[in-house]
């Protein structure tokens, strides 16, 4: 594959449905392959190289076509610009894990910036470091997973969380943090994640933490009420900025 070709799963556009920009509407370029396989991952399609990608022929239609992969710097461009750019707040990099194919974003996003004039937001498990060093003045926003061993089922990647943190802090990046909770999720660990993020702080900064309670897959499951709402005030209690938010996309029934 040529430094100038991407291996993709779809191209469409949609609601954006976790974190802080719940309800944006953006455009999505899922990339293929990612070197994480955890449980309750919920595009499992995205997992491996594809043949093909589907891309929406026109905004929100659901209509797809399948491409041929890889697709050339040039052809995603034009798909792109058909999706009405216009009307989206920012473009989407997610997966799969995109920085797995950080050679090509690095000569595709400053054009992409330039042609379509739009914030890009990156969606990353958060521990490709020297992949995310190559990009990062090329990404407005990041959305970094903390993947806890005990839900995810990963192995730990606690250290390559905090480069990453310290790399997006150090370069002054709009950054937040997910931490997706199931029902065997060690309190402990949440915990420890939080305490690495307030030492990466200064006093005049702080990064948004959303845990994220599982959506039903793969026979993991979401904590109860109960102790979902025990889980917050313990980590409330040791930093303020913690927020619970679902998958809202699933809910209203989106991608």
């Amino acid at each position: 594959m040529k430094h100038k070709d991407c291996n993709l799963s779809e191209i469409y556009s949609a609601i954006q449905g976790e974190g802080p920009f719940v309800g944006i509407r953006q455009i999505f370029i899922r990339f293929s392959v990612c070197d994480l396989r955890c449980v309750w991952c919920d595009t499992p399609s995205s997992l491996i190289r594809q043949e093909f990608c589907n891309i929406e022929e026109s905004t929100g239609s659901r209509n797809f076509k399948q491409v041929k992969n890889p697709i050339s710097h040039k052809d995603l461009l034009l798909f792109l610009s058909r999706l009405n750019p216009e009307l989206h707040h920012s473009i989407s990099l997610t997966g799969g894990e995109p920085l797995l194919q950080s050679t090509f974003l690095k000569s595709f996003l400053p054009v992409t910036k330039q042609k379509f004039m739009l914030p890009v937001y990156l969606e990353t498990g958060g521990h490709k470091v020297e992949e995310l060093n190559e990009i990062i003045e090329f990404v407005d926003f990041i959305s970094m997973d903390f993947k806890l061993p005990s839900s995810a089922k990963t192995r730990d990647l606690f250290q390559e969380h905090r480069e990453f943190l310290k790399l997006s802090l150090n370069k002054n990046k709009k950054i937040w943090i997910k931490i997706v909770i199931t029902e065997d999720t060690l309190f402990d660990e949440l915990l420890f994640s939080v305490n690495q993020v307030k030492s990466l702080l200064t006093n005049q900064n702080y990064v948004e933490i959303f845990i994220q309670p599982v959506t039903k897959i793969n026979g993991s499951k979401p904590p109860g009420t109960d102790k979902l709402l025990e889980i917050h005030s313990k980590l409330l209690s040791s930093y303020p900025h913690v927020r619970v938010v679902p998958q809202m996309h699933k809910l209203i029934g989106q991608k």
